[in-house]
């Protein structure tokens, strides 16, 4: 009787485990697919990035870049110079970044002609210096 017991244990013991590890299967199966499906949306999201245009992405980026930091980036203009400064002139791939910071630091009234810029106007207006 233990002998059958014992036996029957055991088979009802290795159906657990087969359902047990088909689930798994499932799961690791599912989580694979989600995989799959997000790497193809973020595929599909750059190749629309990349239909806008180089150029029209790299002034999106300065813009942006010149909105979260509009006032660190009027001080260091004021001042001629700073890490903010120089970042952007690294951004829009000015090769003498002193001499950048210099004629801004002189045409700060050209580049900020009132209180209220926009930052797409502020770049246009250092664009238009060069």
């Amino acid at each position: 009787m233990k002998k059958i017991l014992l036996s029957t244990l055991a088979i009802a013991t290795l159906s657990i485990v087969n359902v047990y590890a088909g689930g798994m299967d499932d799961i690791m199966q599912s989580k694979s697919s989600k995989q799959s499906t997000e790497k193809s949306t973020a595929t599909t999201k750059g190749s629309k990035s990349s239909n806008k245009g180089k150029a029209a992405l790299e002034r999106e980026q300065l813009e942006q870049y010149a909105s979260v930091n509009s006032d660190q980036l009027a001080k260091e203009i004021a001042a001629g110079q700073g890490e903010t400064l120089d970042t952007l002139a690294t951004m829009m791939k000015v090769e003498d970044t002193a001499a950048f910071a210099s004629k801004l630091q002189s045409n700060y009234s050209k580049i900020y002609t009132s209180s209220e810029m926009k930052s797409s106007e502020v770049l246009s207006n250092i664009s238009s210096l060069s």
